[in-house]
């Protein structure tokens, strides 16, 4: 994605727009983002487990952001192992890379490459046992790059895990949530104008299969919780930020957000139930 389009983000993901993050890589930004690596970091290691990425491995982080989860990979891997983590987003790849030396984790190396768009030689030095992908594919307002790249990289064997959104429309508070649900339609209307895709995962099993990668499983990642649970805090710390993004591009009102704090103070006045968009995990071979 380039830094023309300017992309939004969702919960889950800042946007691909070349080299910064609409949302910002200032520490408050990175204080948000590494929230919502803990509460998502075991269904993560889940997924790596049922994909068996292990020690010794050499292992892709496609759109890895500020690196929470390259980081996990290499210790995962072990000095025995590689992890090239590739984003187009310079300073949270800076980022990374000052942690990578803290931490002197040499296996881990970065790589600043938009995945919308070709790679000129592919990776190189490879081939990879597996790559790991989340809360990207929705972004890219062309799959093909990432996805032929893919084919090119991984090993006969090599394994993919993808946490993409196949219904972001779930997104949604009860029993009290109209605003909340205008707000939601707002965010995939202007995410689909700028070439996104909110329910990509749906898009996904034809595209791969396509190429030759056979569908090992898949399952839902999602939550339906009290607001004081993480997965709806993790709501709640969007909704603090993004309806400022929605105001600038011309999508959102005063009094369309009046409404929706109001809303956000009665359901933590009462009980309410919060309800994460539809993730889905999905673990591909390449035969």
């Amino acid at each position: 994605m380039t830094e023309r389009s300017a992309l939004p983000t969702s919960p889950g993901t800042p946007s691909r727009d070349g080299h910064t993050y609409v949302l910002g890589s200032h520490g408050e930004e990175l204080a948000r983002l590494e929230r919502q690596h803990n509460t998502w970091q075991a269904a993560m290691q889940a997924g790596w487990q049922r994909a068996s990425f292990a020690a010794g491995q050499r292992l892709l982080d496609l759109g890895c952001g500020p690196g929470l989860a390259s980081l996990e990979l290499a210790e995962l891997v072990g000095p025995a192992g590689r992890v090239l983590a590739i984003d187009s987003a310079r300073a949270f790849l800076a980022h990374l890379a000052a942690e990578q030396q803290r931490r002197q984790l040499h296996q881990l190396t970065v790589l600043e490459h938009n995945l919308a768009e070709p790679l000129a030689g592919g990776l190189g030095a490879g081939p990879w046992d597996g790559a790991w992908c989340r809360w990207l594919a929705m972004f890219l307002p062309r799959l093909e790059p990432m996805l032929d790249l893919l084919v090119q990289a991984l090993r006969p064997g090599g394994r993919l895990v993808l946490n993409e959104y196949v219904r972001w429309d779930t997104f949604s508070l009860h029993p009290r949530g109209p605003a909340l649900a205008t707000f939601v339609q707002r965010c995939i209307a202007l995410w689909r104008e700028h070439g996104g895709d909110p329910d990509v995962a749906g898009r996904l099993p034809a595209l791969l299969e396509a190429r030759g990668f056979r569908l090992l499983e898949s399952r839902s990642v999602m939550a339906c919780t009290p607001a004081d649970q993480p997965e709806s805090r993790w709501l709640q710390d969007f909704l603090t930020s993004y309806p400022e993004q929605l105001r600038a591009a011309g999508r959102w009102s005063t009094a369309e957000q009046a409404a929706l704090e109001d809303e956000l103070r009665w359901a933590r006045d009462h009980t309410s139930l919060w309800v994460t968009p539809a993730l889905v995990e999905q673990i591909w071979e390449l035969p």
